[in-house]
């Protein structure tokens, strides 16, 4: 039986064909550093120019690929990916590598040595080497102020593209978010706090700004404003993310009652087993 990796990486893609296994390649190479079991998870997010086929062809059982037809954005591909992580660590990192992946294996390490949540790659830190636009630099600082305003979220940085989580904070957070795409991080991280997942470290990266196609525009940042009031509002007024864990574990537990009963009963009607298996 294989052994449980340490780590599960996800690997969001859209159209990457004439990049993507050789970055994998790349990221598989970096994190053989750990001298841990890894494995990592590339989605392909609605591509239509033969991406799966490019990462299929690079045979290493420790890449698998996951796919859907339809392009929905990167976080929907990374809670796509989530059901399938079977590591005690689960993160992500862009695939275009804006980010080197050498990051990733920071970011584990540094859980060997802190009682932590989670490890998120940061722009701000002051030991960081960005290669970033000043246009993109300014749009990024003034939407990390925004959100800390409105949802009080600790960190600097949210919305680097390399992460890594806890897989118990993501169970309880991931089943919970409605924001699939550019506002996905902040509303994970708001989640987790919200559910007291609350040690939160940034780390140094080192970003090569590609202009790789997926560039925010105005209508992305118009909705990015939109959905941080949207989170703030679900948390400080609503309370829905609690009340909506609430419905899910109630669910859960008339569920599991109604397996016991149905358990019970044929445990209490043995030749009801004998009928079904001799029809």
């Amino acid at each position: 039986m294989a052994s449980i990796p340490l780590l599960t990486l996800i690997v969001p893609v859209y159209n990457g064909a004439a990049y993507v296994a050789n970055n994998v390649r790349e990221i598989v190479s970096t994190l053989e550093t750990l001298d841990q079991p890894f494995e990592v998870l590339v989605v392909c997010d609605g591509s239509t120019d033969g991406t799966s086929v490019e990462v299929n062809s690079i045979g290493d059982p420790r890449v698998r690929v996951l796919r859907y037809a339809v392009n929905q954005g990167k976080g929907h591909a990374i809670c796509f990916g989530v059901p399938y992580a079977r590591g005690h660590l689960v993160g992500w990192l862009d695939g275009d590598l804006d980010i080197e992946p050498q990051a990733i294996v920071d970011a584990v390490r540094r859980f060997e040595h802190t009682d932590i949540d989670a490890v998120i790659g940061s722009k701000r830190h002051r030991d960081s080497q960005v290669d970033y636009p000043p246009l993109r630099r300014l749009m990024s600082w003034t939407f990390q102020l925004l959100a800390r305003v409105l949802v009080q979220v600790n960190v600097r940085d949210t919305q680097v593209g390399a992460k890594i989580f806890r897989r118990e904070m993501l169970e309880v957070a991931v089943p919970l978010l409605l924001i699939k795409r550019y506002a996905f991080d902040l509303e994970l991280l708001a989640v987790g706090v919200e559910f007291g997942f609350d040690r939160i470290e940034e780390m140094p990266i080192r970003l090569h700004y590609r202009f790789s196609g997926t560039g925010i525009n105005r209508q992305a940042i118009q909705r990015m404003l939109i959905d941080t009031v949207a989170i703030s509002y679900r948390i400080h007024l609503r309370h829905w993310y609690v009340r909506q864990f609430s419905a899910q574990q109630r669910e859960r537990t008339d569920a599991q009652n109604a397996l016991g009963r149905s358990v019970s009963s044929s445990s209490t009607h043995p030749g009801l087993e004998t009928l079904a298996s001799h029809p």
